[in-house]
């Protein structure tokens, strides 16, 4: 079965990399680092702007009517790209209570 990775790959990669720096940022936090914590929740900001990029391409291609196969493996990158918002979410709401001590 040949399956074609560059529609769903990117979402996956930037996603992950989002996910990465948002738990790298929480470790800053609970280290009581600020600037770290800014810094890494900035990467990880930046990375999901780019796996949201990557989505609404997709997205567009199909409301073009252009056929976009949906596979396995677009439906879990496209789950990727949810669970990375809700982590980069997540770690901000539970960096505050470090940060805010």
């Amino acid at each position: 079965m040949d399956v074609d990775i560059t529609a769903f790959m990117p979402l996956i990669t930037e996603s992950a990399q989002s996910k990465n720096n948002a738990f790298e940022a929480l470790t800053c936090a609970k280290d009581g680092d600020r600037e770290g914590y800014h810094e890494k929740m900035s990467l990880s900001k930046e990375f999901l702007l780019n796996a949201h990029k990557e989505q609404t391409n997709i997205l567009s291609l199909n409301a073009r009517t252009e056929e976009i196969p949906i596979t396995v493996y677009l439906i879990h990158a496209m789950d990727h790209v949810s669970n990375a918002q809700m982590v980069h979410d997540l770690v901000k709401e539970v960096a505050n209570l470090y940060l805010n001590k």
